[in-house]
């Protein structure tokens, strides 16, 4: 591979990632609407329930055992869609976390690629002096200087 195509291949590899993390942050916004028309409309559901509620009482407010019964009926509802709504959070979380643990694990693999596809480029001259990008010597510790 030449320099040339190195570099191209670098910053190809740059705007994947780039790319990926867009998409990763689109995806989490999405979700993030779907969750809140969700709430938007668990909480419309819930106000004509307990406007209907009322509106019962006004019609007959003596009969206290149908007014019970559709304020527990409501709060029941109320309480079924609460749980619903939790669950539906904490599942768009979890797929939140696996997308960016993707990304940051797909993202950490092509850096590896790209940095040993560099090296493997680097001119001879700069080999040669820098410790680091010989293949055949390990780099020297460095000595401690006494006091």
């Amino acid at each position: 591979m030449t320099a040339r195509e190195s570099i191209d291949r670098l910053f190809e590899m740059i705007i994947e990632r780039q790319e990926s993390r867009f998409d990763t942050i689109k995806s989490i916004n999405e979700r993030y609407y779907r969750f809140v028309r969700s709430v938007v409309e668990a909480t419309r559901q819930g106000a004509h329930e307990w406007t209907n509620v009322g509106r019962r009482w006004a019609e007959r407010p003596s009969d206290i055992v149908g007014l019970y019964e559709s304020a527990s009926e409501a709060l029941a509802n109320d309480q079924a869609r609460r749980i619903a709504l939790r669950q539906e959070m904490l599942e768009d979380l979890a797929e939140s976390q696996r997308e960016s643990r993707e990304v940051v694990r797909r993202s950490f693999g092509e850096v590896r690629e790209v940095v040993e596809r560099v090296q493997e480029t680097v001119p001879s001259f700069l080999r040669a002096r820098v410790p680091a990008l010989r293949r055949d010597e390990a780099e020297p510790e460095p000595v401690a200087k006494e006091a």
